[in-house]
């Protein structure tokens, strides 16, 4: 009896908005989440790096020395983070535009920004994209 309402259960779901698939990947999206942030806190700038999409149009315009030279001089610095919500998971419907890309998912994220020239921190609010390609989630 309780397998026969299995389909019905999932199928319903599926409907709200992908919750089932969110459930499914939802602990390697933390993990890619946690692998990035960890990058930054610890000024790992080729683990940031490597945490970006591969296909995103950042990558694709940019090399590492690029980038680089980018943020090394930046006298901002993320110093914590918290995960809110992991929200919004869709499959990529435009397969021409983004031809590598399986899935998006939205992360809301508390920041704690340090700023190393005033030694002052801010908390911000925000929404990152987090994009899965090749099997594994990246930063977008």
């Amino acid at each position: 009896m309780v397998l026969s309402l299995l389909p019905v259960v999932l199928q319903g779901c599926a409907d709200t908005g992908g919750k089932l698939e969110l459930f499914v990947e939802k602990l390697r999206i933390e993990k890619a989440v946690d692998r990035y942030f960890a990058a930054e806190i610890n000024r790992d700038f080729k683990g940031v790096y490597d945490c970006l999409a591969p296909s995103s149009i950042y990558c694709s315009t940019h090399t590492y020395g690029e980038y680089l030279e980018q943020v090394q001089g930046s006298p901002v610095r993320i110093k914590d983070y918290h995960i809110l919500n992991i929200h919004d998971l869709r499959r990529n419907h435009d397969k021409v535009k983004y031809p590598k890309i399986e899935k998006f998912v939205r992360v809301e994220v508390d920041v704690t920004l340090l700023y190393d020239d005033s030694n002052k921190t801010m908390e911000v609010n925000q929404d990152f994209t987090f994009i899965k390609e090749g099997g594994e989630w990246y930063k977008g």
